[in-house]
Formats: C-alpha cells, sequence, structure tokens
C-alpha cells in the first residue's frame, strides 16, 4: 500500500501535468526521478524524424563530414531533407556548421559534445533492439530494425 506521501505526490504530478494543458504523451519514471517525453517538441520531436538518428551515427564516425560526404554515407536521404535534418539538429545544439569563406564555399558539419554525448546514449538502444529484433513480418519504420538502408545506387528511380 502506497504511503500518503507518496499519494499525494502522485496527485500533485498529475495536476502538475494538467495544468500543463495538455497530457504529456509519455511519462517514465524510475529511481524516484520522472522523465518527460514529449514528441511534440525538442529533441524527441526531431530525433523522431527520419535520417536523425542515422545522421548522428555517420557525423559520430569520423571528425567533420561535408554535404555530399553525409548524403553518400547514409544513403537514401534527399537533397532537401538532408538540409532540412542537419538545419534542426544544428539549431538543438547537436551539430555544428562551420562556414569557410573561399570559392567554392566549403561548409562542414561534426557532432558538438552533446551530440556525441547523445550518440554515446543512443548505444544501449541500438544493441537492445539487436537483442530482441522484431517477430517475423514485424517492420519498424519501413525497415526491419537494424536493417540497412539502401545506397543511393540501389534506389528505384532516375538517375
Amino acid at each position: 500500500m502506497k504511503s500518503a506521501r507518496a499519494v499525494e505526490t502522485e496527485m500533485d504530478r498529475s495536476a502538475r501535468r494538467r495544468s500543463m494543458g495538455r497530457e504529456l504523451s509519455c511519462m517514465i519514471e524510475t529511481d524516484g526521478k520522472e522523465y518527460c517525453v514529449d514528441p511534440a517538441g525538442g529533441v524527441v520531436g526531431v530525433l523522431g524524424k527520419a535520417w536523425s538518428l542515422p545522421l548522428i551515427g555517420v557525423l559520430g564516425n569520423r571528425p567533420v563530414s561535408r554535404f555530399n560526404e553525409l548524403q553518400d554515407a547514409v544513403g537514401g536521404i534527399g537533397t532537401k531533407v538532408l538540409a532540412q535534418r542537419l538545419s534542426e539538429l544544428s539549431e538543438l545544439g547537436l551539430i555544428s556548421r562551420t562556414v569557410y569563406p573561399q570559392v567554392p564555399v566549403r561548409v562542414e558539419y561534426s557532432l558538438t559534445p552533446a551530440g556525441s554525448s547523445l550518440r554515446r546514449a543512443l548505444v544501449p538502444l541500438l544493441a537492445w533492439a539487436t537483442q530482441h529484433p522484431p517477430p517475423p513480418g514485424g517492420r519498424a519504420g519501413g525497415r526491419a530494425f537494424g536493417a540497412t538502408p539502401p545506397s543511393r545506387s540501389d534506389r528505384a528511380g532516375p538517375p
């Protein structure tokens, strides 16, 4: 049976969530701490978008990358989406964008310390996903867990 203090704390949390004007989509309580995940915005909103996690992975594999190098390394990502994801990740402070004023202009991308920290935090999740594949026929995001996205040369359509 829960103590009166524990019940009161749960009631306070519930009231606090309601006072925010909406229910949060996911609440995780562990080790006496509460973690809120709100996919409508912030880091989770960007990381939930296609290509964000592969970009963080690739950017962490090398000190710096240029736009076309990223497009080739990730494979299958279009120019417009790549530009959007890089902008979003930069706005969150996860990657840095360095412009060199030369002709032609050279732009390099790299992970910030926060991006590197996030990348390290993803490793246990990826290890879990490798150990717990979906049931036969189960799919995630159109591809099986751990599946490698098609390379640019494998895509159907005009060159």
